[in-house]
């Protein structure tokens, strides 16, 4: 009797703990299963969405001792000749620039997302350019990692809009575009060029 009594209280407390770890490891299954945030982004695409990447909002090169003493001199060349001159205002502008270039120098360029739907490109998620508004696209190769791509708008604020894209995603970005958007050649200023040659 005393025997059959201790089996008893002893199963009984071992169907307890079994129903609790059962019920434990349901939960943690459920959990398991759950996605993530990060995973719900790059899975939960919007719809009509064709391409959609991650870039620079600028070139970022960085800058060496020699570049930054070329600078010095370039500006104080810059100001000696409006001393010269007697235009004080351009001196102080060249001092300010010069001031403001050695602040931000070093700084890399934002992150930005843009996308490609049958609406538009899209900047940072909303700031669309429409295709009833780009009249011309083209791409420039900037770089081994990333290429220009170039949009021709009707506004004359933002005449050309510059994005960088992915060198290898550039096929597909045509593809896309040729089915909205004429193509065609739209030269690199000379002023383009001379920012690219002295890294600003």
């Amino acid at each position: 009797m005393f025997y059959n009594k201790t089996m008893e209280k002893e199963n009984a407390f071992f169907l307890k703990r079994s129903a609790e770890d059962i019920a434990e490891e349901e939960y943690i299954e459920e959990i398991a299963d759950e996605p993530t945030g990060t995973a719900v982004v790059a899975q939960d695409e919007p719809e009509g969405v064709m391409i959609a990447w991650e870039a620079p909002e600028a070139e970022h090169i960085e800058k060496s001792t020699t570049w930054y003493w070329a600078s010095m001199a370039v500006a104080i060349v810059l100001i000696a000749i409006a001393l010269w001159q007697k235009n004080f205002l351009f001196a102080v502008f060249i001092v300010i620039a010069e001031l403001a270039i050695f602040m931000f120098a070093g700084e890399k360029p934002k992150m930005w997302d843009f996308t490609i739907d049958e609406q538009g490109v899209t900047i940072e998620g909303h700031k669309t350019y429409k295709y009833s508004t780009i009249t011309l696209y083209d791409i420039h190769q900037f770089s081994d990692e990333y290429h220009e791509l170039v949009l021709q708008t009707k506004s004359k604020v933002h005449h050309y809009i510059k994005i960088f894209i992915h060198a290898e995603d550039e096929q597909k970005i045509r593809e896309a575009l040729n089915k909205k958007v004429p193509h065609g050649e739209i030269e690199v200023t000379f002023f383009e060029f001379l920012e690219r040659l002295i890294g600003i």
